[in-house]
């Protein structure tokens, strides 16, 4: 799901580029060091041996929830079907629960192939202010021994009170660098705008697709099938 681009998606990712560009370049030194402080606690968490799949999944669920910005994600890909959601107060708390779960599994999926390496924060991170909010890329590196770094992108948001949050990661797939929330909402728009944008039909499909990445990430088989 997560291996090819759609026009949409890159349409999406052209605007986030073309909007942060747009903005002054701060290079926010407090956005690289809360991602040089809680990156490599994901990545340590994946490679904790001692804990059981199920203990390694409740732990980066932890790190999740304190890290992610949930609610602004899980609104953001469903896009202009959000507000639908949100009229329905039972579906829009299923969307929640099982947006989350559906994440947890993606994050683990991309970043279990990095687990075991060290994480480097490249300096100079690319900021700006949309819509009112301060926004900051900070780029890292994952350095794997006798291969090439691979590059993971971090896009944060700082609320009023200078707090960070979570509300993307670029990851590379193959020759391509992908933003997951971005790729999701190309992905899960096209489904609705097929079903007539029906919100508890995604939710099944979002289901099954968590099941299936479960069923990976336990069986140790990389996101490629590998």
């Amino acid at each position: 799901m997560l291996g090819t681009f759609s026009r949409r998606s890159v349409a999406a990712f052209a605007f986030v580029a073309v909007a942060a560009a747009a903005g002054p370049a701060f290079a926010d030194r407090a956005a690289e060091d809360y991602v040089a402080k809680n990156a490599p606690l994901a990545l340590s968490t994946l490679n904790a041996k001692n804990l059981s799949p199920i203990e390694r999944q409740a732990a980066f669920g932890k790190l999740f929830d304190q890290f992610a910005d949930l609610p602004r994600i899980a609104d953001f890909v469903l896009g202009s079907y959000a507000r639908n959601a949100r009229a329905d107060d039972a579906l829009y708390k299923d969307w929640i629960s099982t947006y989350r779960e559906y994440s947890i599994a993606v994050y683990q999926d991309q970043l279990d192939q990095y687990r075991g390496n060290t994480i480097r924060i490249l300096a100079g991170s690319k900021d700006a202010t949309i819509n009112g909010r301060f926004y900051s890329v900070v780029r890292s590196e994952i350095l794997r021994p006798g291969q090439k770094p691979l590059e993971v992108q971090w896009r944060l948001l700082r609320n009023a009170e200078g707090t960070f949050r979570v509300v993307d990661v670029a990851v590379q797939l193959e020759e391509n660098v992908v933003w997951l929330a971005i790729q999701q909402q190309a992905e899960f728009l096209a489904f609705l705008d097929r079903n007539k944008g029906d919100v508890r039909a995604l939710l099944s499909d979002v289901k099954r697709q968590t099941q299936t990445m479960r069923a990976r990430i336990a069986s140790g088989r990389s996101p490629s099938g590998g």
